[in-house]
């Protein structure tokens, strides 16, 4: 019970700041709706009330009170689409509740008698209060505020209203504002589980697009994100002017290393290469493992063949000796294409100008053990070659 309470008195308190900022979008847009409505069902009561007030033959003030009332509600209903703050929805609702039930205090003073009406419409300004998704924090604030008004003004004016009167708009405000706390603080703790469930399903889907976007061997993303990554990266290296590099990455003779050295050693090899070519693109390309000992890059950067030497000299520092084999140093194949600012070209029109190029560098990969081994082309409009061997 203790702990329902805490959860209902603020509607934007949550354990996790990713949380309360997740919350705080959706309570935003839940409360900016929830004023609309009592807004509008305030508009409804205040037109309807002023046309029966008009039918029934009340007072001239009363009826243009109760217009006023309803063009104030329609202002608010208006203003809540222009707020981007919940607290600013919550003062313009309290604002309405507050005025209206100044107004039929004033009314009631002038008239010298609480009628019927005004009774029924004291009693449906605290039931309107759980229109607004706020938590029971504000909605004590409203209710008393509301309270308050309704029993200084009457008190004020004891001589006008008898025992009766005023003890039974007491019972009325203490019956109505109570219920009207208590479907408050249900509907906060439910829409805040509400919250919750969104929140934790929104990160689960996250989690999963990730995952599925991920090679769980080596941590290197996989052909499907290459795939649904490459139109954003190219164009937006299109936009600022500058080039872009597409290299595909083939390990030599790994077959034989994993028959010699283990499938697990293997997989050491394929993990630290992943490990060392993702931390030398960063923030400014990818790492994609297309398949068996096949990777692909795709980045930006001002000098690749000297970001690929580096890369390739870290891979060989970083890879432990073995006791049982005989290892040599890992030799790797490039072939790297560099597209230019302006040229439209898709990810397979890319893909085989690098394939060409890293054939040519498999095919010289014996002379190179001890260096890196890049056969680089230059894509030029209609996917010209102009290739260059180091």
């Amino acid at each position: 019970m203790i702990s329902n309470l805490k959860d209902a008195w603020q509607a934007s308190a949550f354990h996790s700041e990713e949380l309360a900022v997740f919350a705080r979008n959706a309570t935003l847009n839940e409360t900016r709706h929830g004023l609309v409505m009592l807004s509008m069902v305030l508009l409804v009561i205040f037109a309807s009330g002023a046309t029966l007030f008009h039918f029934f033959s009340f007072s001239s003030y009363t009826v243009y009170t109760t217009c006023l009332l309803a063009v104030l509600a329609a202002h608010v209903m208006i203003s809540a689409n222009a707020a981007r703050d919940a607290r600013a929805l919550y003062l313009l609702g309290t604002t309405l509740i507050m005025i209206s039930g100044t107004a039929f205090v004033l009314l009631a003073q002038r008239a010298g008698d609480f009628n019927q009406v005004l009774f029924a419409s004291v009693a449906l300004l605290f039931m309107v209060a759980p229109l607004v998704p706020w938590g029971l924090r504000e909605a004590m604030l409203v209710t008393g505020l509301v309270y308050g008004t309704f029993t200084l003004s009457t008190l004020t004016s004891i001589k006008q209203f008898d025992n009766e009167t005023l003890w039974s708009l007491q019972f009325i405000m203490v019956s109505a504002g109570l219920i009207s706390l208590m479907l408050v603080a249900r509907n906060t703790c439910i829409r805040k589980d509400d919250i919750r469930t969104r929140y934790d399903l929104e990160q689960a889907n996250r989690k999963m697009l990730y995952l599925s976007n991920k090679d769980p061997l080596t941590g290197a993303w996989n052909r499907r994100f290459l795939k649904n990554m490459f139109d954003r990266f190219t164009v937006g290296r299109h936009l600022r002017s500058e080039p872009y590099h597409f290299a595909y990455v083939d390990v030599d003779d790994f077959k034989p290393m994993n028959d010699t050295c283990g499938h697990d050693y293997g997989d050491e090899v394929l993990r630290t290469l992943s490990t060392v070519f993702t931390e030398a693109v960063g923030d400014d390309g990818y790492f994609v493992r297309m398949g068996g000992d096949e990777f692909a890059m795709l980045f930006s950067a001002d000098d690749p063949q000297s970001l690929l030497d580096s890369a390739w000299q870290t891979f060989n520092a970083s890879m432990p000796p073995r006791r049982d084999c005989t290892v040599l140093p890992v030799g790797l194949s490039i072939g790297l294409v560099t597209a230019q600012p302006g040229q439209t070209l898709t990810l397979g029109e890319v893909s085989r100008e690098a394939d060409h190029v890293l054939y040519q560098a498999k095919d010289r990969k014996e002379s190179f053990r001890n260096v890196v081994n890049i056969v680089t082309a230059e894509l030029g409009a209609g996917v010209e070659r102009q290739e260059s061997v180091i």
